[in-house]
């Protein structure tokens, strides 16, 4: 698998960047504490054994933050491989819960327990865009139970600027809502694309953001600020 070049070491409560040549849409946040992989096999999705294809490999790291910012962030960056062109989108894994870390595909999330299709926070990879799980019709029936609601905004922020939010500010996902982009539930992006998104459902409203580091690979960040 492509690696980005040049990755500096991470520090105790602080990140560096990593960049490659001269492209700073490339930039990709030293995220390298917990390595999660998903179970091989995993019902409806893809595996890695002989003749299947393999999961995204997924990086998760925690920045907690000085107490009196009452805010911690939890940080993702997603990898996916470049899978050959004749694969069923269906089953490659797209939608991530923010309040577990896992990334699962529709073919899985139609097949296993409806508590893991309502954890579904958004869609990352397929179509090449980000969309609210709780708008992808495949997933509900008539009834109209869904995941809970979504909202995203594009919002114009460098690397540097993204980093200081998620190690010293993640209150600024917050603070920035209304100064980003229209409101939407589901966009397209292209690599340097940052997005802010808001969960109205919860108490109180969460938010986090989304950056495009790469589209070949596919390489995507994920940042929720929690209670500290």
């Amino acid at each position: 698998m492509k690696r980005v070049k040049n990755v500096l070491l991470l520090t105790v409560m602080s990140f560096s960047l990593a960049f490659t040549a001269c492209q700073e849409d490339a930039e990709v946040l030293d995220i390298r504490n917990k390595i999660t992989r998903p179970p091989q096999g995993a019902p409806g999705g893809l595996t890695g054994q002989p003749g299947g294809h393999p999961y995204p490999e997924i990086i998760e790291q925690y920045y907690p933050v000085d107490l009196t910012h009452y805010q911690g962030c939890e940080a993702w960056r997603i990898e996916w491989p470049n899978y050959p062109d004749n694969i069923n989108l269906d089953m490659i894994p797209t939608f991530f819960a923010t309040s577990t870390g896992n990334l699962n595909s529709l073919n899985f999330l139609l097949n296993t327990h409806p508590a893991n299709k309502n954890n579904a926070t958004f869609s990352l990879y397929t179509d090449e865009k980000i969309e609210a799980a709780s708008q992808v019709s495949e997933l509900w029936d008539w009834t109209g139970v869904g995941a809970e609601a979504v909202y995203f905004r594009k919002i114009d922020k460098t690397a540097d600027q993204i980093e200081k939010w998620v190690t010293n500010r993640p209150s600024n996902f917050e603070n920035y809502w209304d100064d980003a982009g229209d409101i939407e539930t589901a966009i397209e992006y292209q690599a340097g694309d940052f997005f802010i998104f808001q969960l109205p459902g919860q108490s109180p409203v969460r938010y986090g953001g989304i950056r495009i580091v790469s589209m070949s690979p596919r390489i995507i960040e994920a940042y929720f600020a929690v209670p500290n």
